[in-house]
């Protein structure tokens, strides 16, 4: 039976209210309305939270706090890295985000990394533009640099406009290979205001011949089903891509996630489905543990064949995925429920955020507020889920340690597609493992990258 499946059923558990007394007088009535949202926000995460046992008693918590505020009260230490919580609360009236992750935006994704001896200044590097956007009208492309808003430098307080907002000027600029330095078009670019957007995550695909192999290759850049809750044209492109790759004879075949935040369950089912041996398909893929409320706890789900529809099964042995610090949930899911079915996964590229977990999204249109907590494990079909700290990959690249050869999606002597060509002909060998540091006398590090999902839960 199918997680999504199963989810339908466990909609219906009840929730238990929780008394606020006072010397045996029940005081709800004469605070319901200040603390209705605090009570909604309590009262779902005691059913549904991953970990609902470490929640504060009721005595303990402050009903009459600001819903953000008191949603953080609940939150467990285990939930995110750091800081930085994976359970996500914020208002129906104000979810404006950036692709991938909502349709109002100005159609590109982009790290930030600081500007060699400016303390404050940022340049965002461009990773990639969706189609028809308003950054492909201005022709912005992969591997530019936004480098001034307005003819102001970017910040870390005002970076987030690039994510949408208004209409705005910008300073674009290309990297110079000859000089080591990043330097700015002559002419500013005037990108209109965010709108809505289609970013297909099926990005990119091509097929290469090396020697006897035939390497098909495909950017997939987050798992949604289509551009609106209800639609799949998306699945129905990457069905497609299948197809065109079965066509072309592809026995290998590269999988580009390294901008890959996750995304739906649904979809991350569907490319296990498409890549896996065909001997495997029915087999069990993994389950979902929830927390002990739900009976069963474990609801398991399977390499379903029925997925497949107009698509085609490729029937590999091995896979190659290309990673990096942004790779999360719903990909690492994929590394990590295909393992135990082929003989090899390859990664190259950088170490995953390490998502093992999975969310599910809560709204209340009353209280203008939605909320997506963790409700969830994910394991494999061998029961592992001991992924943490991410996967470390087999071969370690950063595309930022060459930045001459930060080029367009497909181009053979793009830094992460050439060292996966490489090793599939046999001329690049796969080392012991060890990191590498980015090399650069124009950027450190990134400081900023965009939140990663969880794996979201399917909903019907």
């Amino acid at each position: 039976m199918k997680a999504r499946n199963i989810l339908i059923f466990i909609l219906g558990v009840l929730i238990a209210p929780i008394c606020l007394t006072s010397c045996g007088e029940d005081r709800w009535a004469a605070y319901a309305g200040q603390t209705r949202t605090d009570r909604w926000i309590d009262d779902t995460m005691r059913v549904w939270y991953y970990w609902n046992e470490e929640i504060p008693n009721s005595k303990n918590l402050n009903y009459f706090q600001e819903p953000f505020t008191f949603y953080a009260s609940l939150l467990s230490q285990k939930d995110g890295k750091g800081s930085s919580h994976y359970s996500t609360i914020d208002s129906l009236a104000n979810v404006t985000r950036s692709i991938p992750y909502t349709d109002y935006s100005y159609g590109f994704q982009f790290t930030t990394n600081r500007v060699e001896n400016n303390d404050t200044a940022l340049y965002a590097h461009v990773l990639y533009v969706a189609s028809g956007s308003p950054a492909a009208a201005i022709r912005l492309e992969r591997g530019d640099w936004i480098m001034e808003m307005n003819g102001e430098p970017i910040t870390s307080k005002n970076y987030e406009k690039l994510y949408g907002s208004s209409a705005m000027e910008l300073t674009v600029g290309y990297y110079d290979a000859v000089n080591d330095t990043i330097v700015a078009y002559k002419e500013p670019r005037s990108i209109a205001a965010a709108r809505t957007v289609n970013d297909n995550p099926v990005y990119y695909k091509n097929v290469y011949t090396k020697g006897n192999k035939r390497v098909g290759y495909l950017v997939y850049n987050h798992f949604s089903s289509g551009a609106t809750g209800n639609s799949n044209e998306y699945d129905d492109d990457l069905r497609s891509a299948s197809q065109y790759f079965a066509g072309q004879q592809v026995n290998e075949l590269i999988l580009d996630l390294r901008y890959n935040n996750g995304g739906l369950l649904s979809c991350a089912e569907l490319m296990c489905a498409l890549l896996a041996p065909a001997s495997q398909l029915g087999q069990e893929l993994g389950f979902l543990e929830f927390n002990s409320r739900f009976t069963p706890r474990e609801v398991p789900f399977t390499l379903d064949a029925n997925l497949i529809q107009s698509g085609a099964n490729l029937n590999l042995n091995t896979l190659y995925i290309l990673t990096s610090s942004q790779t999360a949930s719903a990909s690492e899911m994929v590394i990590n429920c295909l393992k135990p079915l082929m003989e090899k996964v390859v990664i190259i590229g950088g170490t995953t955020e390490g998502k093992n977990v999975g969310s599910r999204a809560f709204s209340n249109p009353e209280l203008m507020i939605t909320m997506s907590p963790i409700v969830c494990k994910i394991y494999n079909s061998e029961g592992k889920s001991d992924y943490e700290k991410g996967f470390t990959p087999d071969l370690a690249i950063n595309e930022n340690n060459d930045l001459a050869r930060f080029l367009p999606f497909g181009d053979p002597n793009e830094l992460m597609l050439y060292t996966a060509l490489g090793v599939i002909d046999g001329s690049i060998v796969i080392p012991e493992k060890k990191t590498s540091s980015l090399q650069t006398s124009v950027l450190s590090n990134s400081i900023e990258r965009r939140r990663s999902h969880a794996v979201i839960i399917n909903q019907e």
